[in-house]
């Protein structure tokens, strides 16, 4: 079964950044990422949805971008497996 998280940047400052998430455009969650503690923090869930699987997907991308990105956090990015 093939997996596909949607990432939109929503607001960054030097502290955090915020992004959309989920499977689609039409059904987006969002989170915050501290970029100093790389602590992500679960701010709305993903409509329609129980568990956490697309939260910690997003979570886990943005806290790479992070780690190996330099930290540039690009608009509009993507997991897919």
């Amino acid at each position: 079964m093939a997996t596909y998280v949607l990432l939109v940047k929503e607001e960054e400052t030097e502290e955090f950044v915020v992004y959309k998430f989920g499977p689609d455009k039409d059904k987006l969650g969002r989170l915050r990422l501290n970029k100093i503690s790389a602590e992500p923090e679960e701010i709305e869930k993903v409509p329609g949805t129980t568990s956490n699987f697309y939260y910690f997907t997003a979570a886990s991308k943005l806290i790479r971008i992070l780690k190996e990105g330099d930290g540039v956090f690009p608009d509009t990015t993507s997991y897919a497996s």
